[in-house]
């Protein structure tokens, strides 16, 4: 029978362990006045009437009684829905009775019996290593001193064979007894997870408003030598878009002529109509068309002013409406939804290792601004430079479509991610270097 990966299979490894924490105390006890214990004291799991001689002291830890802990019987602490029997953990609590016997030196005792105290409450946690076929794993419990009265503690005694002698008894739980492990492994965790509502039912502006903007982003990791590629997808929201990309903006009454026009808001506060920008919706039905609660709009993939061109990269706004100016019935503007509007970085092989020519690295795209662009490999900073980039710094050509770099002296050897920033918004993750 196959047993679960979870808890002890063996109730000595917690006594072996509690041992070793009270023998490595009594090793470093600042009782000592040097480096060594003054008398010997050896520490044990056995019963307090089975160590009786051997050493100057003897200190028992005897696991005397074990005990189903209330607390967890029910608790699903292997999975979030309720399992048969066979697959719930059983919940122990151990109760050790902690004495001490030095024959008729009970300076002896009070001392050993001083550290095991001060040990236990400087070490309310004690940690497992528990051996299983498939390798290690680490369990955790508390060790807590119990409240128990003279008359409890010698009712303990009187069921041994030996005299009464200095003891207390300490609480370690919960130890978990491993289940059976389920027959089915149980499913990956999720790796990406979406929560959406119709928009177009929320009491929104009856003429048209923007909720949001969003987009689903694709990019490749370079992964292992020789460099895999791996891909990742994030949801965006609000949306990060570069020239040539889309971008979904969610709201309600998109079908409506007071909101047939789309228009966006630059940084500066400037309007520019973008309707022409709009596409059908992908995730329509066939014929695919708009929505009333979702367009889709595709930038032009050149830059310029819009909205023949997409603008400078920066925080702007989307909203819709309709003009009088230009032949509707009346004028209109939505409120604004926020997107960023990033330099677009063109990736052109597949793991996307950035290779040099002489020492030099080109990226290539849309939108670098000179006086606004930063380009950092991991989290080091490169400087902007106007002439031929030396070690550590970067140039942007006059067009804004290439950025050229080399690595500075001193960086780590690996790989690196080469990240562009223009105007406080970082582009899509692209391009990887190597560093030997």
């Amino acid at each position: 029978m196959a047993i679960a990966q979870l808890g002890v299979i063996d109730l000595s490894i917690v006594t072996d362990a509690l041992v070793k924490v009270v023998e490595d105390c009594r090793d470093n006890s600042p009782l000592w006045p040097g480096p060594n214990p003054t008398f010997t004291i050896n520490v044990s799991g056995s019963a307090p009437d089975a160590v009786r001689a051997g050493s100057d002291c003897e200190l028992s830890l005897y696991l005397f009684h074990v005990n189903q802990d209330k607390y967890q019987m029910n608790a699903p602490v292997v999975g979030p829905q309720a399992r048969p029997i066979p697959l719930q953990p059983l919940s122990l609590d151990l109760y050790y009775l902690v004495s001490a016997y030095a024959g008729n030196d009970y300076v002896h005792e009070q001392q050993a019996m001083s550290i095991a105290l001060r040990c236990f409450h400087e070490t309310p946690i004690l940690r497992l290593t528990v051996p299983f076929a498939a390798g290690p794993v680490q369990e955790e419990c508390t060790v807590t001193m119990e409240v128990e009265t003279s008359d409890e503690i010698g009712r303990l005694w009187q069921a041994t064979t030996a005299a009464l002698r200095l003891a207390t008894v300490y609480r370690v739980g919960v130890v978990f007894m491993p289940p059976e492990a389920p027959t089915q492994p149980p499913a990956p965790p999720p790796t990406r997870v979406s929560l959406g509502g119709d928009v177009a039912d929320l009491p929104l502006a009856s003429l048209g408003q923007v909720a949001g903007s969003r987009r689903t982003l694709t990019y490749a990791t370079a992964i292992g030598t020789p460099p895999v590629s791996t891909p990742v997808t994030v949801d965006l929201s609000p949306a990060t878009v570069a020239a040539g990309q889309q971008v979904v903006l969610d709201g309600a009454g998109f079908d409506r002529p007071t909101s047939a026009r789309v228009y966006l808001l630059d940084g500066a506060g400037t309007e520019h109509e973008v309707t022409a920008w709009k596409v059908p919706d992908p995730a329509a039905p066939a014929p695919p068309v708009q929505t009333p609660a979702r367009l889709t709009l595709a930038l032009p993939s050149t830059g310029g002013n819009a909205p023949g061109g997409t603008p400078a990269p920066g925080i702007h706004q989307f909203r819709v409406g309709s003009d009088a100016a230009l032949g509707d019935a009346q004028t209109y503007r939505s409120n604004g939804t926020p997107f960023n509007l990033a330099a677009r970085v063109s990736v052109t092989v597949d793991p996307p290792i950035l290779a040099p020519a002489a020492g030099l690295f080109t990226v290539q795209g849309v939108g670098f601004v000179a006086a606004k662009t930063e380009v950092l490999l991991g989290t080091t900073a490169l400087q902007r430079v106007t002439a031929a980039p030396a070690a550590g710094e970067f140039r942007v050509n006059p067009s804004g479509t290439t950025i050229t770099f080399r690595t500075p002296a001193g960086l780590a050897s690996g790989r690196h991610g080469v990240r562009v920033r223009v105007n406080q918004v970082e582009s899509d993750p692209g391009w990887w270097v190597d560093v030997p």
